[in-house]
């Protein structure tokens, strides 16, 4: 009997797969090696994801050669973790009307909304700050001001903050910030995190060089029309 203690178990994991209701019948192969694994993948209709595993102590890492094991990659991480996950969902109609049907319709799913890890949060058209609080979890809001709020329950509603780059600076993404603009853009991040919430700006150049510079300067969520391009950049630095 080989001994389990020396040897590395490589297992072809062909069960991982999630039924899509509009392509059927694609595998995607060594799913793992992508820029964005389960991701990509799901995002474009799937029906199956293969994962190769090797068995290292007591932890299953994801592989296609035991010389690429890497503690990191383990399969729990990639694939069956809860992933935590906002939509943030903008309203272009009328806030009030809009938000009743919105609660209403969200009151069909139990299973998503009762998660921890799912959240609905309102941009576009809001209800005033004041009537935050009368909307039930798993609805939050889009915060669009550097204003402090004072009232503990209302800012428990508010799940980010978010304001528009160009605002503050016209830089288009290439080279670097210009000094005064650097400047500027630092407080008003600061400001943001004052308020103790996750900051955003939107309108931002859409480039491998804005993505660096505002992760670095502590943006924390990343506005972009690439995802699978951004995810796959940040997570290469």
């Amino acid at each position: 009997m080989i001994d389990k203690q020396k040897m590395l178990f490589l297992l072809h994991v062909f069960a991982l797969c999630w039924l899509h209701a509009q392509t059927s019948g694609v595998h995607s192969h060594n799913d793992y090696d992508q820029s964005v694994p389960f991701w990509k993948a799901y995002s474009a209709g799937v029906t199956s994801i293969e994962v190769d595993v090797y068995l290292k102590g007591n932890k299953i890492l994801v592989a296609h050669d035991k010389e690429e094991l890497r503690a990191d990659r383990k399969l729990e991480r990639l694939y069956l973790e809860p992933r935590n996950i906002q939509l943030l969902v903008d309203i272009k109609s009328e806030a009030y009307q809009t938000l009743e049907v919105l609660v209403s319709l969200l009151d069909n799913y139990p299973a998503i909304t009762g998660s921890e890890q799912t959240s609905f949060v309102i941009s576009g058209n809001r209800p005033a700050l004041e009537d935050y609080v009368n909307y039930p979890s798993p609805i939050y809001f889009d915060y669009q001001s550097l204003d402090s709020v004072e009232d503990p329950l209302v800012l428990d509603k508010i799940a980010m903050v978010s304001l528009n780059f160009t605002n503050y600076s016209v830089w288009n993404g290439k080279g670097r910030l210009s000094q005064a603009d650097l400047i500027r853009v630092i407080s008003i991040i600061d400001k943001a995190h004052a308020l103790g919430r996750p900051f955003r700006f939107w309108a931002i150049p859409d480039s491998k060089s804005s993505w660096k510079a505002l992760s670095d300067l502590g943006v924390d969520l990343i506005n972009t029309d690439k995802p699978f391009e951004c995810v796959a950049y940040l997570g290469s630095l």
